[in-house]
């Protein structure tokens, strides 16, 4: 799950320095300086070149079509860069502008999309693991089954009471009552594992079903 922070904040990051070389270029561009104008676009090169070489890496997580076109921004971005540098029309200043500003804002999307899809993927396990561990009246697979899927809903739980987590508050607000009731029933069946709790099993089952098909609802939409 941390993995899933870690990719988060560093898209967010991303999107920040884009979003400054934007403004940067933008400056520039109304500039009569040569010397400024050559550093803020070698500047904005190398952020290119360096987001080239992460889309390239197989730790890279984002779909491969939102790969191919940012490949496909870097290498404009290289040639018309190079082709023209300080001698840039207006129009081509702004085009580097609304490129890094789109790519700021479509970055951070493309990212939550997919923990969108990972998260309702790993509730869709957790309730699978559930299911069979109840079928094969497996004690050490429910116990199994039960702590995983408990972890699962404290990580949801943490991100929905997050200030920069940008869902509805009443969304974070029933995901947060929903992990709470995840943590009761958890703890009811625990309590005896020997004698399942089928009701509540089938509850949290339930719930894990519902919340990954909203995730991958909204994530369509």
């Amino acid at each position: 799950m941390n993995n899933n922070v870690d990719q988060v904040k560093n898209a967010e990051q991303e999107a920040v320095i884009l979003l400054n070389h934007a403004m940067a270029i933008a400056n520039a561009a109304n500039s009569q300086n040569e010397s400024e104008i050559v550093s803020v676009l070698d500047s904005n090169l190398k952020l290119w070149v360096e987001i080239e070489t992460s889309l390239k890496s197989a730790k890279n997580l984002l779909p491969q079509d939102i790969k191919d076109n940012l490949l496909k921004l870097s290498k404009f971005v290289e040639r018309l860069t190079l082709s023209k540098g300080s001698k840039m029309s207006k129009t081509d200043f702004d085009c580097l502008v609304n490129i890094n500003m789109q790519i700021s804002e479509g970055l951070i999307e493309a990212v939550k999309n997919n923990l969108a899809k990972e998260e309702a993927f790993s509730l869709l396990k957790c309730a699978i693991d559930l299911s069979n561990a109840r079928e094969n009246n497996n004690t050490k697979e429910l116990i199994s089954a039960l702590d995983n899927n408990m972890k699962l809903w404290v990580y949801i739980k943490t991100l929905a009471q997050s200030e920069t987590n940008p869902l509805p508050k009443e969304t974070k607000s029933n995901l947060i009552k929903l992990a709470d009731y995840v943590s009761n029933r958890t703890l009811e069946v625990g309590k005896d594992v020997e004698n399942v709790n089928v009701r509540a099993i089938d509850s949290m089952i339930m719930t894990n079903l519902q919340i990954s098909e909203g995730l991958m609802t909204r994530r369509c939409a």
